[in-house]
């Protein structure tokens, strides 16, 4: 897979039941990679970005051309509920 994304500020996750179960499909998002390292501080939370995938390219999902869509705010804790790829 081609990333077409800035590797040193995003990094692309999937769900842990969707990777260990071999059905991504489209499932594929960005986090800012600072949110994504962030310590779990009980109120912090991190970013899934909607991703569009191309033939074997990934990127940012944008609306009108320059917007990136934020999927859902999700709090640290569930963090564990999603994989780095």
């Amino acid at each position: 897979m081609i990333r077409m994304y800035d590797t040193n500020e995003d990094v692309l996750v999937v769900r842990k039941s969707d990777y260990q179960n071999n059905s991504i499909g489209d499932g594929y998002f960005l986090v800012p990679k600072d949110e994504w390292q962030m310590e779990d501080d009980g109120i912090s939370v991190f970013h899934l970005y909607l991703t569009k995938v191309v033939d074997d390219r990934i990127d940012y999902y944008l609306v009108n051309g320059e917007y990136v869509v934020i999927l859902e705010e999700l709090p640290l804790l569930k963090r564990d509920d999603y994989i780095e790829i």
